[in-house]
């Protein structure tokens, strides 16, 4: 929509890492004011943090490119133009979460306590991302007729409007993409849905561990229900019915549930 904030000859400023950053620090924020509230050592959370963002930056990326080989494939030196945008949770979850686990296991810091920490912030940051995903056109949803759809005008190409050019939908020098379902923006007010309830629980849950299986379980329904309305090159597909995303989003909902039973049965019995 708008990649750029400023875009002249000399200085480019991409709207997608403008709203990384901003995700970033008000991630961050939730998180410290969270272990201080609790009394973790806050030092060791902002470490810890980093170790987080690296994993997944690079977990995000790859997964990313993989789903868009079709177009990386023919693009190889985009793959490593991240600030134009194209991080999927997934492949950051999983980069983020053995990059944070080798922390823990350095820091000694208890993995329940510290992930319920985590939880509020990682909903929030992944919110503010999703309008970031808006602004650059990526990840985005599904052509549609709707009176929901939103057309991306042509200006700087965002991965929309080539997307629909190279699958010859539009026409070379079309104004605007064909309107989709703006994908990013009903996952961003998911996702501040989920901060909001992880926020009023966070002082009520039964057991260390609880806000961080239940932000996997509810972030993996709102990804299963959402990713049948975004849009995926035919690759991103499993068993021709559901993306890779989706298989995901059911094995980390099958977690939430396991361990969320298991940590209440323990509570009880304990």
């Amino acid at each position: 929509m708008y990649r750029y904030l400023i875009h002249t000859r000399g200085f480019s400023l991409p709207s997608y890492g403008v709203m990384m950053v901003i995700a970033y620090f008000a991630g961050l924020y939730v998180i410290l004011r969270e272990a201080r509230r609790v009394k973790l050592d806050a030092s060791k959370l902002e470490s810890l943090t980093l170790w987080i963002l690296v994993g997944m930056i690079i977990g995000a990326r790859v997964w990313y490119v993989i789903e868009m080989w079709n177009y990386y494939s023919q693009n190889v030196g985009a793959i490593f133009r991240v600030w134009e945008g194209g991080l999927v949770f997934y492949g950051g979850f999983i980069g983020g979460f053995v990059g944070g686990l080798l922390y823990l296991k350095v820091s000694k810091l208890q993995f329940g306590k510290v992930t319920d920490v985590f939880a509020p912030g990682l909903a929030l940051a992944i919110g503010i991302g999703r309008i970031g995903c808006f602004l650059n056109g990526c990840c985005f949803g599904k052509v549609t007729s709707s009176w929901i759809g939103v057309e991306f005008p042509r200006r700087w190409n965002p991965p929309v409007y080539e997307t629909h050019l190279r699958n010859g939908w539009i026409q070379p020098g079309a104004s605007h993409s064909l309107p989709v379902i703006p994908t990013q923006i009903i996952s961003a007010i998911d996702l501040l849905l989920i901060f909001g309830v992880l926020l009023f629980l966070r002082k009520r849950k039964p057991f260390d561990g609880f806000l961080f299986y239940l932000f996997l379980g509810l972030y993996g329904l709102h990804r299963f229900i959402i990713d049948f309305f975004r849009y995926y090159e035919g690759n991103a597909l499993i068993l021709k019915y559901i993306t890779l995303s989706q298989a995901f989003s059911i094995v980390l909902m099958i977690i939430s549930v396991v361990f969320i039973i298991r940590g209440l049965k323990t509570r009880i019995s304990g």
